[in-house]
């Protein structure tokens, strides 16, 4: 019975901490932007981290912009690579997160290609990423 209120206890803990660590901000369909510039810089943010995974910095005209892909491995899934000094145009939610702007992408365009992250209501592709679907569910 003790380790039984111990393993709950601890559980209890950890689904806990994970609900704090999801702080990432919300996706708003009403603040979409659509950004042209040029990547300056392309960092990863550790797992763990807010907003883990890959961000752009783009170069527009007036400013600096920090853009949101998305989980790393997720990203390496479509063998994509966004070179710096490459023009990028982005489409997505521009939002406040620790007092600076970031912009979550929905659309990325470089060229002629196109990777699309997430809908149009903003819920990320990666989201059910290695869920196995029923084939008879789909239309």
């Amino acid at each position: 019975m003790k380790s039984f209120q111990r393993t709950l206890a601890i559980g209890v803990f950890a689904l806990g901490a994970n609900a704090f660590a999801a702080s990432d901000p919300a996706y708003n369909a009403a603040s979409v932007v659509d950004i042209d510039g040029v990547i300056a810089a392309v960092r990863t943010a550790p797992a763990g981290a807010a907003l883990e995974g890959t961000h752009l910095t783009v170069k527009t005209k007036a400013a600096l912009v920090d853009v949101y892909l998305g989980p790393t491995d997720f990203l390496r899934i479509f063998k994509t690579n966004f070179p710096v000094g490459n023009e990028v145009e982005v489409v997505g939610s521009k939002v406040k997160f620790e007092n600076n702007d970031v912009v979550l992408t929905r659309e990325i365009s470089i060229g002629a290609e196109t990777l699309t992250l997430r809908d149009p209501h903003g819920a990320p592709d990666w989201k059910n990423w290695g869920v196995e679907v029923d084939p008879s569910a789909v239309r």
